[in-house]
């Protein structure tokens, strides 16, 4: 041990300490006892109560009431009025014992104890004033850049009153994983000084990086006498925002960060929804494969702060489309704050509590886990798409996560070689499961600046103007200025509706209608954006599909984008594509990451995938079917079956001998992608398929990347759609947006409208969807008959039985839904029985499994419709999160010729509303007012 530390020893022995008064509180006791003196200390020789102090410790002595206040200032003596003038008489007046002390206790007394407890108060204060301003003084001291000698590195990792606990970034000190800091601890200049920290220990923060140098031991805890605080990286005027989770978002960096809190326990000092500017700590985040594994992600650490009012007024006006001014600077905030937490939603926040949950909790449910992570603090980290384990099973991927949580209660989809028999073998024992903190790739946030960098003309700079109240591109292509929206925006009512001239079809390659010929007409023409308001089942991706093989035939050797929302959209888009290619030669692929590929699902994958086409292609430069030489071949047969995403060599030998023209892709899988972005170099136009769910930021930043392109959005105006539950509303409005609902109501684009809906659905079924959700259009279904003169819709009421428990209940419903099958006259292979919860799924599987009847989730009727379906209810389950418009429709056209529903009616109504304000309410009256509401047992049972 060096000098320095016999030092900081030395001065943490305990010291006898001299009082100034007698052992006696009788002022005359010394006079009386002359043997002791005032300045001795007596030792306790046979101490025998419990808690007395051992033989030969000093006693300090107490001190008198008169002492006590001769050693207070004058300042502090007159500040509280105290009189010293009789404590001699209370001090004199001693009793003996608890009781005596109690009953004896005189009001004076208690004045003055309040008294001297403000002194005590306003003297912890000045301490802390002062070491407050002995810290700011030794600010630039106390941090170092570099260490000797033996030292581990470690980063502050918890907070908590009066503690602090660090974690080593290295896995090899994971022997002392975690270490504490305390009110003792020193840090350790650069030229060697030490200096004791703060009982607050405010001289450290969150994420703190420090070089442990000495350590104690309380038992099995480690705790540091020494380190050395590295310097940091603090950046001010940074601009932040905040969500609903009271986390700020950093501005052009999508960074999350953390309030600079004391304590667990306290309260985040943000307003969501708010703007805010100040200073930031940005901790080390070391990234590398030796990096602990149980070391959090480090989050920027918000010093000071102030609200920005201006763009907190700004983001509120937008977001309500009321009194928004546009200028430059207002478009570049705004989309480089909806960039930024559209990036932060989808990184998310790593949750680092590793969960204790027994393997009886944790179920497994068609291929798919269900559980719930104990921690309500944490349970907004449990987002969809984050990526978990669970000890001796595998890993997973959440696939869902509910709207309102208190828990984290999640649904996850097992990836790589998952052991689901272990998790049944064992169901007692007690597994870890734990968040892992990959890599999640998302595009560079948008940078401040971005708009006036853009070439002005160019058809991405106008689109974004437009987006944002500046203009409006006219059906003939031309802009007209516009002054931002509400009460700004003169006239808008009294503005044409931007409808497209319309364009009967030509010829009879592929079969359609005027406004499915017109919406392709002009996105092979050129024009600079279509919007394609189409309704349910009205041929929306097969249209996408034709209007990317016209566009690559009418122009040889360009490339034509075609982004979808999620990976069953691809799957779709796939399957239309390859039923009208034919023998084109027109070459497509669909972009995936290969990590990705490996966990979609059967249903999911592709002949296109790249992937798959990539590993093709090998195979033809083996077998020669490509003019290379020897050396290029032998290379491919050692690269085959170990293709990844990084290897740039065969994936720009690829597109130079195929020349792929159609890309079908979601906006993440190209975006994160950077080797890619430089084959894209002859972008002709882009489609957004089912552009009602793509974020508003994805077609921003798509419009920034390729401002030269054709655009069209294809979808439908009253679909509602998802968005991050950590986003605010104003923050949600900017980054996710209503891309096709504001194209439409606001008349920023060309439109071509369409009414029409196939698929076989029954024109009765269409008329009840169209009067629910599409109030102010006139649906026309076509190629559907109605089977019989009763309501295409029928809603079989099975009210709740409040007397019965759910068991029964289950059973009663279970046999009304078996009679109702038993009673429809058609063969059973033309049922399909769809139910919303996991639960339902086991009874209906011991119900139908030996019959030819359809049953499932309502995830497995994608695809899928029958002549008859039957909703069998469990309405109760979805009271809280509702049915979406998009859901909604989606059931009510899985049965081409009727739809019964099995259930309660008040179960329906009592459901939340979808995000137009729809509720099931609506379509229970409808169905009523068409006499096809009936009590299900008469309807079953007659």
């Amino acid at each position: 041990m060096d000098s320095s530390g016999d030092e900081y020893f030395n001065d943490n022995v305990m010291q006898p300490e001299s009082p100034e008064d007698p052992i006696s509180s009788d002022p005359n006791s010394k006079e009386e006892n002359n043997e002791t003196d005032v300045n001795e200390t007596v030792a306790v020789e046979n101490p025998t109560s419990v808690g007395a102090l051992e033989a030969g410790t000093a006693v300090k002595q107490q001190l008198t009431m008169k002492v006590e206040i001769e050693e207070l200032s004058e300042e502090l003596i007159e500040l509280y009025g105290i009189d010293s003038s009789s404590s001699t008489s209370i001090d004199a007046n001693q009793h003996t014992g608890a009781m005596e002390h109690i009953s004896g206790y005189t009001m004076e007394q208690s004045t003055r104890f309040l008294a001297m407890a403000k002194i005590w108060k306003q003297k912890k204060e000045e301490k802390e004033n002062e070491e407050k301003e002995e810290a700011e003084k030794c600010a630039d001291l106390i941090f170092v850049d570099n260490i000797t000698g033996h030292y581990g590195l470690y980063q502050v990792s918890s907070i908590g009153p009066g503690y602090l606990t660090a974690t080593t970034f290295h896995r090899t000190l994971k022997e002392i994983g975690k270490v504490g800091i305390h009110p003792e601890s020193m840090i350790e200049s650069e030229n060697g000084t030490s200096y004791r920290i703060s009982s607050n220990m405010r001289e450290l923060l969150l994420g703190d990086t420090i070089a442990v140098k000495e350590l104690e031991f309380a038992g099995d805890k480690a705790l540091v006498r020494k380190f050395c605080l590295f310097k940091r990286n603090i950046l001010n005027n940074q601009k932040f925002t905040v969500g609903t989770s009271q986390k700020p978002v950093i501005l052009g960096t999508g960074e999350v960060g953390t309030a600079n809190l004391r304590s667990p326990m306290e309260t985040p000092p943000f307003v969501s929804g708010f703007a805010y500017s100040g200073e930031i700590f940005f901790p080390v985040n070391w990234k590398n494969s030796k990096r602990n594994f149980h070391l959090p992600i480090a989050q920027p650490v918000i010093l000071n702060f102030k609200k920005e009012d201006n763009l907190c007024k700004l983001e509120q006006f937008y977001g309500q489309k009321r009194c928004y001014k546009y200028t430059p600077e207002n478009l570049d905030h705004l989309v480089v704050m909806g960039s930024s937490v559209i990036t932060a939603a989808r990184v998310g926040v790593v949750d680092s509590i590793r969960y204790s949950i027994e393997s009886s909790r944790i179920k497994l449910d068609d291929e798919f886990i269900r559980l719930t992570v104990p921690s309500p603090a944490t349970s907004k980290s449990w987002m969809a798409g984050m990526r978990f384990a669970i000890e001796g099973a595998g890993q997973a991927v959440i696939t869902w996560s509910p709207e309102n949580k208190n828990v984290a209660k999640i649904a996850a989809r097992p990836i790589g070689n998952f052991n689901h028999a272990s998790l049944m073998e064992s169901p007692d024992r007690r597994r870890l499961v734990f968040q892992i903190p990959t890599e999640r790739y998302c595009p560079p946030c948008i940078q401040p600046g971005f708009f006036e960098e853009m070439e002005d003309g160019s058809n991405g700079k106008r689109i974004i103007k437009t987006l944002f109240g500046g203009s409006a591109i006219g059906v003939n292509g031309e802009d007209s200025e516009r002054s931002g929206f509400g009460n700004t925006l003169i006239g808008v009512e009294a503005v044409p509706f931007p409808e497209c001239q319309p364009v009967p079809p030509m010829g009879k390659t592929y079969p359609m209608d005027t406004p499915q010929s017109t919406y392709i007409h002009r996105i092979v023409d050129g024009s600079p954006i279509t919007v394609g308001n189409f309704p349910i089942l009205s041929g929306k991706t097969t249209k996408v599909a034709i209007a990317a093989l016209e566009s690559a035939k009418a122009h040889p050797g360009t490339q034509h984008l075609i982004f979808v929302p999620d990976d069953q959209g691809a799957q779709v888009l796939v399957d239309r594509l390859l039923e009208i290619r034919g023998d084109s030669g027109i070459r497509a692929l669909r972009m995936i990451g290969f990590k990705d590929w490996e966990n979609l699902s059967i249903k999911e994958d592709t002949t296109l995938d790249f992937p798959a086409l990539l590993r093709q292609f090998l195979q033809d430069v083996i077998d020669g079917k490509y003019d290379l030489d020897k050396e290029t071949k032998e290379s491919a047969k050692n690269y085959f079956g170990k293709e990844t995403h990084e290897d740039t060599y065969w994936i720009n030998l690829y597109f130079s001998l195929v020349s792929p023209q159609i890309i079908i892709t979601k906006f993440l899988d190209i975006s994160t992608y950077s080797p890619l972005h430089k084959l894209l170099d002859n972008v002709n136009t882009i489609q957004f398929d089912d552009a009602d769910q793509i974020p508003q930021l994805d077609f921003i930043q798509t419009c920034i990347q390729f401002p030269h392109a054709t655009y069209g959005l294809m979808g439908d105006s009253v679909k509602d759609r998802a968005y991050p539950l950590s986003m605010s509303a104003y923050q949600e409005k900017v980054a996710i947006g209503w891309l096709m609902d504001t194209s439409v109501k606001f008349k920023l684009f060309p439109i071509v409208t369409s009414n029409n809906v196939y698929g076989g659905v029954n024109p009765k079924i269409i008329d009840v969807i169209g009067n629910v959700y599409y109030k102010n259009r006139q649906l026309s279904g076509h190629a559907g008959t109605g089977s019989s003169k009763s309501p295409a819709v029928q809603i079989l009421n099975n009210p709740m039985l409040w007397k019965e428990d759910a068991q029964t209940k289950e059973a009663r419903d279970l046999g009304l839904l078996v009679k109702l099958v038993k009673k429809l006259a058609i063969p059973q292979n033309q049922i399909g029985v769809l139910c919303f919860t996991h639960k339902e799924i086991a009874l209906l599987h011991q119900t139908f499994k030996n019959s030819e009847v359809y049953y499932g989730h309502y995830e497995s009727f994608y695809g899928v419709q029958k002549d008859i379906l039957i909703i069998w209810g469990a309405f109760e389950s979805l009271k809280k999160d509702g049915l979406t418009m998009n859901l909604s429709t989606f059931l009510l056209t899985r049965g081409k010729q009727a739809v019964f529903i099995l259930g309660s009616t008040k179960e329906m109504t009592n459901m939340k509303p979808d995000k137009n304000g729809v509720k099931w309410d609506a379509l229970v009256q409808l169905v009523q007012a068409n006499g096809g509401v009936h009590y299900a047992e008469k309807f079953i049972e007659c």
